[in-house]
């Protein structure tokens, strides 16, 4: 391998290193809480038997071909660290491409722009509209699909005459991980090399090319939609039109796929990665080259403008079923990946230039961090590259930028609920250091300590996730798990099966002293009970079915389990005006009632609050088996068991 090469993975595993530390690793919680039981099931048919969330995929299901690349992981290897696996290279495949995007776009006269760009795209946190952040610190389905669909477009914009078909492999795996996913950016790329063929020249891909291109991306998803879709069920099924928008729509996953629900800073921010783009496209370098990386990287951002408002209008206008369904909006945060790749030219630049550059360059990387945080800073170049555009040299300049950070400060500490206004006050104090002394730090390296450089770096940035394996390998039971350090650690980095918290625990007590046939219900917001407990478990609000007849059943199981009856219109604005007071009506219900909801719901044990200490030797329709913290499970009493609606 060459030594470039080497560098550049290198590079790849001291960010991992410094990303793990810094947002941590979170596994076996969030969307995988009721997506891996679907695995655990595929591996065991006993296990989840009867859990009607799990036995509802059976009719549709379209996590196949993601299961089938964990199931062939978590059978040698353990499901941990086949998750872990799994992450590993989506990161590194993921930073690999937005790399070589930064590397290819910028040139010789960014350098260092590559870089950059991975480092703003695993920091950015702002303008996620449809509530899809760029990466995470977890193993989901569309991240790993997203991965590889960043290497599509990397060959696309870096190589397109080279890499075309490329393209077409990535997209094939991606639509087998993800079918919707694959297929929006299967729809992303066919269209932007239709923009291609007809903007090229003599030298370009031709429009008959671009045709042929955008035919093999239409045949390459269909093997993942056929692995994933191919059912014996359609989505939809026999549920009227109206009752799957309410149920799938705007109970399920509104905020996935319901743009007027999204905030106001969220859209700002989203529009701020389009203007710093914008900002960024400095056509002195490489600007002959209308068929260059550049160019073709803007192309398709314009292509996925115009795809988006078409979606936007498709769901709030015309109110398309299928188009909301489709959640059109995950190509929003491929959209932000390709500005992020502009706007790293732009810090380069800004950074090279010095003084009051470094300055601006600090509060940009910042301002990625928080929605009105990025809104103040896009203001502010705006401003300052007006005053450039006037003829303002210097001057001028500082002390327009000086007084839009005074305002922005000022500002960001009277609306911001993230605090932008102490990041921003940070990023101007670091650049302010680094315009007066960076060059000196710099003159002061030596070319032949790189190689000492790059152990110590790589040793302080794996030092948190190294010590947060050896913690999680300590058993539950020895003294030293109970230690404070431990507990934060694995906190930090669950890399194996460690319980987190009371309601894990619990979980897996109940994995460990009830029957594997046995049946629970418990509160509806907590996600994590059936994938620790290995049991089936009669509703949880986040674990939803998608096709019509399985979204019917777990409306009808959410009604019981809070003991909101009507209709469909009722409900859902009684759960979004007053969600936890809804949720918490479960923990009201009386023991009596609870019973009879575990009887309806085919349950023979609960898991509720924990009693209190008087209330520990009462007898009723409930038998107290243990106590985890603030929670408890019970048995039904199969003598007081009330078959009876409430």
């Amino acid at each position: 391998m060459e030594r470039r090469g080497i560098e550049r993975w290198l590079g790849l595993l001291l960010l991992l290193g410094i990303y793990l530390s810094i947002r941590g690793y979170r596994s076996l919680e969030g969307d995988q809480a009721y997506r891996l039981p679907l695995l655990i099931h595929h591996q065991d048919p006993s296990v989840f038997e009867a859990d009607p969330f799990v036995r509802a995929f059976d009719a549709f299901n379209p996590h196949r071909g993601s299961i089938a690349l964990l199931d062939f992981l978590a059978r040698p290897l353990g499901l941990s660290a086949a998750l872990f696996g799994v992450f590993v290279a989506t990161f590194l495949g993921t930073g690999r491409a937005v790399a070589r995007m930064g590397s290819s776009v910028w040139g010789d006269s960014r350098p260092g722009a590559g870089w950059v760009a991975v480092g703003l795209f695993l920091a950015a946190r702002a303008g996620n509209i449809g509530t899809n952040h760029l990466f995470e610190p977890m193993v989901l389905d569309r991240l790993v699909a997203l991965a590889m669909g960043w290497q599509a477009i990397a060959d696309a914009i870096e190589r397109p005459s080279v890499d075309r078909w490329k393209s077409s492999g990535w997209i094939a795996m991606a639509a087998v991980v993800h079918p919707a996913v694959g297929l929006q950016l299967a729809m992303t790329l066919a269209a932007s090399w239709v923009v291609w063929g007809i903007l090229s020249s003599d030298q370009g891909p031709g429009i008959r090319g671009a045709l042929v291109v955008a035919a093999s991306l239409g045949v390459a998803v269909v093997p993942g939609l056929a692995i994933n879709l191919w059912q014996r069920s359609t989505l939809q099924g026999e549920l009227p039109d109206g009752l799957f928008w309410m149920l799938s729509v705007e109970l399920q996953s509104p905020q996935h796929m319901l743009p007027h629900l999204w905030r106001m800073p969220q859209w700002l921010a989203w529009f701020s990665y389009v203007i710093l783009a914008v900002l960024s496209f400095d056509r002195r370098v490489g600007g002959r080259d209308s068929n260059g990386p550049r160019s073709r990287l803007a192309s398709m951002m314009v292509v996925l403008g115009v795809g988006l408002f078409a979606a936007w209008y498709a769901i709030e206008v015309v109110h398309g079923l299928r188009a909301t369904v489709f959640q059109p909006f995950r190509m929003s945060t491929v959209a932000r990946g390709l500005a992020l790749v502009l706007v790293a030219g732009r810090l380069v630049r800004l950074w090279n230039e010095g003084g009051l550059g470094r300055i601006r360059a600090s509060a940009l990387a910042a301002g990625f961090l928080g929605d009105w945080l990025l809104v103040v800073v896009t203001l502010a170049e705006l401003a300052v590259s007006a005053a450039l555009a006037i003829g303002g040299r210097k001057v001028l300049p500082a002390v327009v930028y000086a007084g839009m950070m005074g305002l922005a400060i000022h500002f960001l500490g009277h609306h911001d609920t993230e605090y932008g206004h102490r990041l921003l006050i940070v990023a101007l104090i670091v650049g302010g250091l680094a315009a007066r002394r960076w060059d000196r730090v710099q003159s002061a390296t030596d070319p032949r300590r790189e190689a000492r450089r790059w152990r110590v770096a790589l040793a302080v940035a794996w030092a948190v996730p190294l010590a947060a394996i050896l913690a999680g390998m300590i058993p539950l039971d020895h003294p030293s798990a109970r230690l404070e350090m431990v507990r934060r650690l694995i906190e930090r980095c669950r890399f194996a099966a460690v319980p987190r918290d009371d309601f894990e625990r619990l979980a897996l007590w109940c994995r460990r002293n009830t029957p594997p046939s046995a049946r629970f219900i418990g509160p509806p917001g907590p996600k994590t009970f059936r994938l620790w407990s290995h049991r089936s478990l009669a509703f949880n609000r986040a674990g939803s079915p998608y096709h019509g007849a399985g979204l019917a059943d777990w409306f009808a199981r959410f009604q019981d389990h809070v003991g909101l009856r009507g209709s469909p219109e009722a409900f859902i604005q009684a759960y979004r005006e007053h969600r936890h007071e809804v949720e918490a009506r479960y923990e009201a219900m009386s023991d009596e009632a609870r019973a009879g909801l575990a009887a309806r719901q085919g349950a023979d044990y609960l898991v509720a609050r924990a009693p209190r200490k008087d209330r520990l030797a009462r007898t009723g329709p409930i038998e107290l088996l243990h106590v985890e913290g603030r929670y408890a499970v019970y048995r039904v009493r199969s003598e007081a068991i009330v078959h009876r609606q409430p």
